[in-house]
């Protein structure tokens, strides 16, 4: 017998057990079934669709006189929290003069790691063309000299993963009767980009010089800002070993893994997890080679009952606090309990069966059996908000769960064809007898 993959078959033999397995007949068939992962989608088929921008007039939380403090879903310089304080000013509609009528954010100093303007985009994936679209004006601060407007102001504008843009402002020379200067709304402005990380930054940052910006309080104005994207074919070449990290995110800030499961672990309804259906898919891998082959050298067809044991295991990098995948067979862990409520699927996270195959293999001719475990790739997100009133304090744990499928079932496929020419030489071969005795008194010896 041997222990090893054929180079050559002829024909198989479905044997079906309980549960029922599905296999093919010929091995042209199996070439045709969908065994493994698919090929990556062809680009440029996504269809653009819309991404959430946060607080995009700049308008929560509620003001009616300018003013300096932040605005809910954006970091100013600093990703943690709303970052630094009287980062950038908020203009109310009816000094900012938007054509729309929108409250505006004006861009205060240069250095877009104090005063940068940020928003992670929410929902976009690594390899997305995301196009960003938003309005822009010269400042109407009454601090502005003329000089400081009449050439517009400039900023710049990126996209993690992108090129930082610069960009200018028309000019304005009005002042209104206010003493606030006339605003020159240039509106559908927009900056594409190729994102380089799942739920990329995007960046808004004046440039405007320290001779022109009268110590920050004269800065171009921003708002509208709004973004489409085309999201990124499903990979299916993947396999379940290398699966993508996990990514968690506090707000606009990454943070570590450990710390999202620890809150999302901490009680059953602080986390909801919601599955990427474009990116979820159930699929068979690979065929293996289950135990033994064997080798018919009578001249007669054999039947014969063999067991086959398989074992299916699942894959994910969640820490052990998470129960994903779980080990064993005890209660579920409150994050397991998230998933199963959020995607319907209660998984036996890791299998073991075992089967009898009642196998036939004819004259002349080598049998093996091989297994396609079926599986299910799960790609979502854990959730939480933890205060109503700032997107700041949000949770968010991106994760890429591998498990035993609970939609499919196990493939086992009886496997025949011709024997390589070693087993036939095998099968051809004397018999290791003993020599025959030569007289009666000489007993047979042992020696082979």
């Amino acid at each position: 017998m041997a222990s090893r993959p054929r180079s050559a078959a002829r024909t198989g033999t479905l044997t079906r057990t309980a549960p029922v397995i599905g296999a093919c007949l010929a091995l042209g068939l199996l070439a045709a079934t969908p065994v493994g992962h698919a090929a990556v989608q062809p680009a440029g088929a996504a269809t653009p669709v819309p991404v959430t921008v946060l607080n995009n007039d700049f308008a929560q939380p509620a003001f009616t006189a300018v003013t300096s403090a932040n605005p809910y879903a954006w970091s100013v310089g600093s990703t943690v929290g709303t970052g630094t304080a009287n980062g950038i000013w908020r203009w109310p509609a009816d000094i900012a003069g938007h054509p729309d009528g929108l409250t505006t954010a004006m861009l205060r100093l240069p250095g877009e790691a104090t005063y940068g303007l940020k928003q992670r985009l929410r929902g976009v994936r690594a390899g997305a063309r995301v196009t960003v679209t938003y309005d822009e004006s010269p400042s109407v601060s009454n601090y502005c000299t003329a000089a400081a407007l009449e050439q517009g102001q400039t900023y710049t504008v990126q996209g993690e993963g992108g090129a930082l843009t610069d960009r200018t402002t028309l000019p304005t020379t009005e002042k209104l009767p206010s003493n606030y200067w006339k605003p020159a709304w240039r509106t559908g402005v927009t900056l594409t980009f190729i994102a380089g990380a799942n739920e990329p930054l995007l960046t808004f940052t004046s440039t405007v010089p320290a001779a022109q910006n009268n110590s920050g309080y004269c800065g171009p104005l921003i708002t509208n800002v709004r973004a489409v994207q085309e999201p990124p074919p499903v990979d299916k070449t993947i396999p379940a070993g290398a699966l993508p990290a996990s990514e968690a995110f506090l707000g606009n800030d990454r943070n570590t893994t450990a710390s999202a499961v620890s809150y999302c672990n901490g009680a059953a309804n602080r986390c909801t997890f919601t599955t990427e259906e474009d990116y979820s898919f159930s699929y068979y891998a690979p065929a293996r080679v289950a135990a033994e082959t064997y080798l018919n050298c009578t001249r007669n067809t054999l039947n014969r009952v063999r067991p086959v044991a398989t074992a299916n295991r699942s894959y994910g990098d969640l820490p052990a606090a998470a129960g994903l995948p779980g080990t064993g067979t005890g209660t579920p862990t409150i994050m397991a309990q998230q998933y199963t409520q959020g995607t319907g699927f209660a998984p036996a996270w890791n299998t073991t069966q075992e089967r009898s195959v009642t196998e036939i293999v004819q004259p002349a001719e080598a049998s093996w059996i091989e297994t396609q475990a079926a599986r299910r790739r799960t790609e979502g997100w854990y959730t939480a908000t933890t205060k109503a009133t700032d997107p700041n304090s949000d949770w968010r744990l991106h994760t890429v769960l591998d498990h035993p499928s609970t939609d499919l079932s196990d493939r086992i496929y009886q496997r025949t064809g011709p024997m390589t020419a070693p087993e036939k030489q095998r099968c051809q071969s004397d018999r290791p007898n003993a020599p025959t005795p030569v007289g009666a008194t000489s007993p047979a010896g042992a020696e082979r």
